[in-house]
């Protein structure tokens, strides 16, 4: 499955969202008691009521076996983007009093869940979502330069050079938070810099190694992972430790505004 999926088919439903929500619009006032806007809260209460609770009892509850982790994690992605989406459609857009209040909670627990999905993907993890030991990583970073090596053996001086240049012996010394934060740019910094390697090698030369260049960037790639786990786990402690106050906020303020919504409008 793409590691990306449940983002794309987040964005591809909110954007078709939006579509409803502007001809929503152009027939009528949006407002959070018209029946339409109403439904909208509805639906996406439940979307969010399933984001909080659905994923949770996964990971907590053993007698829940069904299914693979990753694939409760995309869920719980998908109904944590789309759910805050119908609600904002919900509101009208307008952001009074406690409906005020829990939009801005909803906001700001969706801009949590992007840093700590972010930062989830920075660990390495098997196709079922189970985070790769450093012990693991290791092993596997020793394979792939043992493989280079061996592989560039008969190659030209130049190439050898520059196997060995990339693939030189992993430091000890671990990464730190910023550099974790910023690995997608580091990532996109290694293929130049293995690129331009590439670039001062001879036309032949060049044709064979465009061969190992997969194979480079995955041996450095190894290495980051294993400087940043500490860092990594230490980040995800700190991001746990906002996120579920936080998304427990949002959902007894929900909460209590259904409640009241459904208590005034009985009386009403």
């Amino acid at each position: 499955m793409n590691s990306n999926f449940e983002l794309k088919l987040s964005f591809f439903v909110v954007l078709f969202l939006a579509v409803v929500y502007i001809i929503y619009e152009t027939v009528t006032i949006p407002d959070g008691g018209h029946p339409f806007g109403h439904a909208l809260g509805v639906l996406g209460a439940v979307l969010m009521i399933m984001t909080e609770t659905m994923y949770s009892a996964r990971k907590r509850l053993r007698f829940i076996k069904f299914g693979q982790m990753r694939h409760w994690l995309s869920f719980h992605i998908f109904t944590g983007i789309v759910g805050p989406a119908l609600v904002l459609m919900h509101t009208g857009m307008e952001f009074r009093g406690l409906a005020g209040f829990t939009m801005l909670l909803t906001i700001l627990v969706v801009a949590s869940g992007f840093l700590g999905r972010y930062i989830y993907t920075a660990v390495p993890r098997t196709l079922a979502g189970i985070e790769v030991d450093r012990r693991t990583l290791e092993a596997q970073h020793q394979q792939q330069r043992l493989a280079l090596q061996a592989w560039s053996a008969n190659k030209s001086v130049q190439v050898q050079a520059l196997i060995q240049q990339e693939t030189a012996v992993l430091s000890p010394q671990e990464l730190s938070t910023t550099a974790v934060l910023l690995y997608r740019y580091q990532e996109w910094q290694m293929r130049r810099q293995i690129r331009a390697a590439l670039g001062k090698l001879d036309k032949e030369e060049q044709a064979r190694m465009k061969e190992i260049e997969a194979s480079l960037r995955r041996q450095q790639q190894l290495a980051r992972q294993i400087r940043s786990l500490q860092a990594v786990r230490q980040m995800m402690g700190w991001w746990h430790t906002a996120h579920v106050p936080l998304g427990l906020t949002l959902f007894t303020a929900m909460t209590i505004h259904i409640v009241a919504t459904v208590y005034f409008g009985a009386l009403s």
